[in-house]
């Protein structure tokens, strides 16, 4: 099963035992190739419906044609515990985030992830613990490069332990005001005023 957001929409993939509730919005694609992906997903914006199941006997292979419609790119995040196993949230653009970014050439997505976490909070002395699930979104690139088209970030999670005292620096240059962390039974404040792709995520740690 793959959930992929675009802004507050969701897009489920499943195969059809695997819908345990009586979705309204499902769709066969068992037949769809990468142009029918592409003409469906351009319908999707342009309606109202919040969520919708794609249907295919091998979801898997499918999500491979769904990708292939978009252009693809990989980013990579930390889920930083400290000591008191506070969780590490970066406050961005008005929204509690947690910290990522996009790969650079030559990296491995642990590697990003720690670099990310470094950058954009001012903290080291992290140990990467375990690979957590990705999570995935669509948007519409604002890049001069790729402007106005629709790209498909996979975001690598891996929670990490800080085995350091600073509490972190926010990085001004990329509109991070405010590093915080939060206790597991804090995590409510986060979850009214985060992006809908990140909360599968933080409930994973939410007691």
């Amino acid at each position: 099963m793959y959930k992929v957001f675009f802004n507050q929409k969701l897009i489920n993939i499943f195969s059809q035992e695997n819908i345990t509730l009586n979705k309204s919005n499902t769709q066969n694609v068992e037949n769809y190739s990468t142009t029918d992906v592409q003409k469906w997903f351009q319908s999707f914006i342009k309606n109202s419906t919040s969520e919708v199941c794609l249907i295919h006997p091998n979801p898997e292979f499918f999500f491979g044609v769904f990708t292939a419609a978009f252009l693809k790119i990989d980013a990579a995040g930390g889920i930083v515990l400290n000591k008191s196993k506070e969780m590490l949230f970066i406050y961005r653009n008005g929204v509690w985030d947690l910290p990522k970014g996009k790969a650079e050439e030559g990296e491995t997505m642990e590697e990003t992830a720690i670099r990310e976490v470094e950058e954009e909070c001012g903290i080291y002395r992290l140990q990467i613990v375990k690979k957590l699930p990705s999570t995935y979104h669509i948007y519409q690139s604002p890049y001069k490069k790729t402007k106005g088209k629709w790209i498909l970030k996979e975001t690598f999670w891996y929670e990490m332990k800080y085995f350091g005292l600073n509490t972190g620096i926010p990085q001004e240059e990329e509109n991070i005001t405010e590093i915080k962390w939060f206790a597991s039974n804090e995590l409510d404040e986060v979850l009214h005023n985060t992006y809908e792709n990140l909360k599968q995520i933080i409930e994973l740690y939410r007691f």
